[in-house]
């Protein structure tokens, strides 16, 4: 398996948005896609793990209280700083998943285009971490890129078939040809039950 820190090395080398977060189409419509499924309109304490250059770390902060950003990648934080700076209740900190991820729970937390990046067994000290420090009644949202990544052991739909084992109720899957998502919540009752429609 390929070394993960000289993999971004590589791929942040002289490069401020090397997916195209900005220029894409398909990574606009997919941060569309992932904040349309939400299950609530705004949350208190929320957790975005892999937030590269912080370009749906902005478009997430109108939806949150309290915002903390994680990636492992020096440049990566210090691209998704430069871009948060305006807004004093996001935070970014470098940490690599999953030996330093945070101690507190959330109402939300965001997983997206990481997890493949791991092996099996780092995915499951994530999936305990998850069990664990989502709230009742908070939100998980997963999303993977479908294709093969050269060097890495898993892709997204080992990913996701993986995270199906988690002990948090399965709400809804997008399956796209190139991306899945999934979300699960800790509440046991739906959101039209919620809203008293049913």
């Amino acid at each position: 398996m390929l070394n993960t820190q000289l993999y971004f090395d590589e791929i942040y080398a002289n490069k401020d948005d090397p997916w195209g977060y900005e220029q894409r189409w398909y990574e606009q419509r997919k941060r569309h896609i992932c904040l349309s499924v939400l299950l609530k309109p705004h949350y208190q304490q929320a957790l975005e793990i892999g937030c590269s250059n912080g370009v749906f770390s902005e478009a997430l902060a109108a939806r949150c209280d309290q915002l903390l950003c994680l990636d492992g990648h020096f440049k990566a934080v210090d691209l998704a700083r430069q871009r948060l700076a305006a807004y004093s209740h996001v935070e970014v900190q470098q940490a690599w998943v999953p030996t330093q991820l945070p101690h507190q729970s959330f109402d939300l937390i965001i997983v997206s285009e990481i997890l493949y990046y791991l092996d099996t067994v780092a995915l499951d000290e994530v999936m305990t971490w998850l069990n664990k420090h989502l709230i009742p009644g908070g939100t998980l949202l997963c999303c993977h890129w479908r294709h093969s990544i050269e060097g890495f052991e898993l892709d997204g739909n080992l990913v996701h078939q993986h995270l199906q084992q988690l002990n948090l109720d399965h709400y809804l899957t997008v399956k796209d040809p190139d991306f899945l998502i999934d979300v699960w919540s800790n509440a046991s009752i739906n959101l039209a039950q919620q809203e008293g429609l049913v």
